[in-house]
């Protein structure tokens, strides 16, 4: 019997370690808390999975008061400093937490096996739905002032905020997305690198999104230049010139895109919780070597 109970011992402690980590990272004006019910549901379908949510700062109000640069460096430190996740992980990130997830892969080379972005803004956003997700005396500074220094430093928005008509005021003073999607005259080669040893880059969007504008941004489309008409995925320059690696993950069979049904607060929520047991939960049926 003991000899028994000790085989049942290690049985479980082996299935407990057996599926690779799950780091989830928030969305803006949200916390660690809302991203709960998923945890919960992944923690239910693989059993002894070990999930994190990453807080940021305080969580709501340091959601869009701290630049998107200070919120990478803080997510990589909590990151490298977990020793569950030293082998690898498995990668979430909705909404804000789409390009602080994506950008802390790049900038610090974190052994992420599969990337998966809900409701994403890779290319941006533009225009006032996104900006009701702000208290009122932020919307102004945004609008009227992102790529002004002292808005860059202050709130998180302006540093994915992407005019149409300023692409290249854009590129040159919007502190961090234009460096992360490698935008800048000088490439680099480091974050197109760690893109590229993704098993799998998952990118989904939802068709009646009502905050993200435009919607597509999730799957890596925004407004082409001087225009609200969102370009077409071959167009962009993140597939012809293969920026950060998007048409190669393409060509490997790497990338996947999928596209929800939902409305935006309610995508890591049950509404749509078939939608992520049918698409999304395959990429975390993974175990580590």
């Amino acid at each position: 019997m003991i000899r028994l109970a000790f085989l049942l011992f290690l049985t479980t402690v082996a299935s407990s370690s057996m599926y690779r980590p799950i780091v989830l990272m928030h969305g803006i004006t949200s916390s660690a808390a809302g991203m709960d019910e998923l945890a919960g549901w992944l923690r239910t379908s693989f059993p002894g999975v070990y999930v994190i949510s990453v807080e940021i700062g305080n969580g709501v109000d340091d959601s869009f008061l701290w630049p998107l640069d200070k919120q990478v460096e803080h997510f990589c430190e909590t990151v490298l400093a977990d020793e569950h996740l030293r082998q690898g992980f498995n990668l979430l990130g909705y909404s804000q937490g789409s390009i602080i997830a994506r950008g802390a892969l790049e900038r610090c080379s974190l052994p992420v096996h599969n990337l998966i972005t809900l409701s994403g803004i890779h290319q941006g956003v533009f225009g006032i739905p996104y900006l009701l997700k702000l208290p009122a005396q932020f919307r102004e500074l945004v609008s009227k002032y992102a790529y002004e220094t002292p808005v860059q430093n202050v709130i998180s928005v302006a540093n994915y905020w992407r005019d149409p008509d300023q692409l290249d005021r854009f590129r040159s003073h919007c502190h961090f997305l234009p460096d992360i999607n490698n935008e800048r005259e000088v490439r680099n080669e480091t974050y197109r690198n760690n893109m590229l040893k993704l098993n799998a880059f998952v990118m989904t969007y939802s068709d009646i999104d009502e905050i993200i504008s435009p919607r597509h941004s999730g799957l890596f489309m925004g407004y082409a230049p001087n225009s609200l008409h969102v370009e077409t995925w071959n167009n962009s320059r993140q597939f012809t010139e293969d920026l950060i690696g998007m048409r190669t993950l393409w060509e490997q069979g790497k990338l996947y895109t999928f596209t929800a049904h939902v409305k935006h607060q309610d995508v890591p929520h049950a509404p749509n919780k078939d939608f992520l047991v049918q698409n999304i939960f395959p990429f975390f049926n993974n175990t580590l070597p």
